[in-house]
């Protein structure tokens, strides 16, 4: 007599082989885009024990992004003009070249721009809406390219990037609708 597993049935185990199979993640489908948040840390020059933790706090939550599924985007919160310490930075990029978009939230919206042009720039949102926004711009979008080698990008691969990162951008840009506050 077969073991019977509450919850579960032949049905639902052939999909989700059959998934497997065809290299999909059951979980991922219909599941909503992730959106972790990296908060600044103080810092100050020659600290190498903080500089790490941010590196080590950003690659940590790229992890667990990734393993939630391929949808999935980074906040950077609170650092003064969008720039994090330099090893928090090089983790942020290292992310976006891995495939999870960043979105940076400066104090006052003043966020600095990015040479490379692979930041997304929240503006003045706030924290929860910045989210809300990421989270939907990846609904639309979907996951974004990600390069061979994140250390060491193409020419080819930083130009798909780019261009997901302007579809996102303007997200963040569009203009929202005014709310009214009725007594």
């Amino acid at each position: 007599m077969p073991i019977a597993r509450p919850g579960r049935s032949r049905k639902g185990l052939f999909v989700a082989a059959a998934l497997f199979a065809a290299g999909l993640h059951p979980s991922v489908l219909g599941a909503a885009p992730a959106v972790g948040v990296i908060r600044n840390a103080a810092w100050s020059p020659g600290d190498t024990s903080r500089e790490g933790a941010g590196e080590f706090s950003v690659l940590l939550q790229m992890a667990q992004l990734q393993q939630s599924g391929n949808r999935a985007g980074l906040l950077g919160v609170g650092a003064p003009h969008g720039v994090f310490a330099p090893g928090t930075e090089r983790a942020l990029r290292f992310a976006v070249l891995s495939g999870l978009p960043v979105v940076k939230l400066a104090p006052g919206g003043d966020v600095a721009a990015c040479p490379d042009e692979l930041f997304v720039n929240a503006g003045t949102l706030s924290e929860n809406e910045a989210q809300r926004v990421l989270a939907e711009a990846l609904e639309v979008h979907g996951a974004p390219p990600r390069a061979s080698n994140p250390s060491q990008p193409t020419d080819k691969e930083l130009v798909a990037i780019r261009a997901h990162v302007k579809r996102l951008q303007q997200h963040f840009t569009l203009p929202r609708p005014m709310i009214v506050a009725r007594n």
